[in-house]
Protein backbone atom coordinates (compact mmCIF):
# COMPACT_ATOMS: atom_id res chain seq x y z
CA UNK A 1 0.00 0.00 0.00
CA UNK A 2 1.50 3.25 -1.00
CA UNK A 3 1.94 6.05 1.64
CA UNK A 4 -0.88 8.36 0.55
CA UNK A 5 -3.29 5.58 1.00
CA UNK A 6 -2.35 5.32 4.24
CA UNK A 7 -3.69 6.60 7.58
CA UNK A 8 -1.50 9.78 8.59
CA UNK A 9 -1.52 7.74 11.96
CA UNK A 10 0.03 4.27 10.62
CA UNK A 11 3.11 6.14 8.88
CA UNK A 12 6.55 5.40 10.09
CA UNK A 13 7.93 8.49 11.31
CA UNK A 14 10.28 8.61 8.49
CA UNK A 15 7.36 8.29 6.41
CA UNK A 16 5.18 11.09 8.46
CA UNK A 17 8.32 13.03 7.83
CA UNK A 18 7.81 13.03 4.13
CA UNK A 19 4.60 13.42 4.00
CA UNK A 20 4.85 16.76 6.02
CA UNK A 21 7.50 18.15 3.41
CA UNK A 22 5.70 17.02 0.94
CA UNK A 23 2.63 19.15 2.16
CA UNK A 24 4.86 22.00 3.26
CA UNK A 25 6.17 21.88 -0.58
CA UNK A 26 2.96 21.62 -2.20
CA UNK A 27 0.82 24.32 0.06
CA UNK A 28 2.26 26.24 2.39
CA UNK A 29 6.83 26.97 1.05
CA UNK A 30 5.29 29.12 -1.93
CA UNK A 31 3.73 31.56 0.27
CA UNK A 32 6.30 32.44 2.08
CA UNK A 33 8.38 32.61 -0.62
CA UNK A 34 6.31 34.83 -2.41
CA UNK A 35 6.84 37.56 0.87
CA UNK A 36 10.69 36.72 0.57
CA UNK A 37 10.99 34.21 3.74
CA UNK A 38 10.81 30.27 3.93
CA UNK A 39 11.05 27.57 6.38
CA UNK A 40 12.90 24.24 6.83
CA UNK A 41 11.81 21.43 8.72
CA UNK A 42 14.43 20.65 11.68
CA UNK A 43 12.98 17.33 13.28
CA UNK A 44 9.81 15.41 13.65
CA UNK A 45 8.82 13.46 16.41
CA UNK A 46 5.96 11.58 18.14
CA UNK A 47 4.63 12.94 21.43
CA UNK A 48 2.03 10.29 22.54
CA UNK A 49 -1.16 11.26 20.55
CA UNK A 50 0.84 14.21 18.90
CA UNK A 51 3.17 14.54 16.16
CA UNK A 52 5.74 17.93 16.69
CA UNK A 53 6.71 19.40 13.57
CA UNK A 54 9.63 21.46 14.49
CA UNK A 55 10.68 24.21 11.75
CA UNK A 56 13.35 27.23 11.24
CA UNK A 57 12.05 29.82 9.74
CA UNK A 58 14.06 31.86 6.94
CA UNK A 59 14.29 35.09 5.24
CA UNK A 60 11.57 37.49 5.53
CA UNK A 61 9.81 35.25 8.24
CA UNK A 62 12.41 35.62 10.73
CA UNK A 63 11.56 38.73 12.11
CA UNK A 64 8.27 38.64 11.07
CA UNK A 65 5.47 39.26 13.62
CA UNK A 66 2.85 37.12 12.13
CA UNK A 67 6.08 34.05 11.90
CA UNK A 68 4.22 33.15 16.05
CA UNK A 69 0.88 33.73 15.20
CA UNK A 70 -1.27 34.03 12.35
CA UNK A 71 1.48 32.23 9.67
CA UNK A 72 2.38 29.77 12.53
CA UNK A 73 -1.61 28.87 12.91
CA UNK A 74 -1.60 28.56 8.95
CA UNK A 75 0.90 26.15 8.75
CA UNK A 76 -0.66 23.80 11.94
CA UNK A 77 -3.98 24.40 9.76
CA UNK A 78 -2.76 22.84 6.60
CA UNK A 79 -0.46 19.99 7.97
CA UNK A 80 -3.66 18.91 9.98
CA UNK A 81 -6.35 19.06 7.29
CA UNK A 82 -4.18 17.73 4.47
CA UNK A 83 -3.09 14.87 6.84
CA UNK A 84 -6.20 14.46 8.10
CA UNK A 85 -4.39 14.50 11.44
CA UNK A 86 -5.70 17.05 13.94
CA UNK A 87 -3.12 16.42 16.46
CA UNK A 88 -0.19 17.86 14.43
CA UNK A 89 1.51 20.64 16.20
CA UNK A 90 3.50 22.82 14.51
CA UNK A 91 7.25 24.58 17.05
CA UNK A 92 9.06 27.07 15.90
CA UNK A 93 13.12 27.02 17.04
Amino acid sequence: MEQAERNFQELSLQEKREAIEQTIDEGIRQFLVMDGGNLEVVEVQENGDYVDVYIRYMGACVGCASATTGTLLGIEHTLRERLNYPNIRVLPI
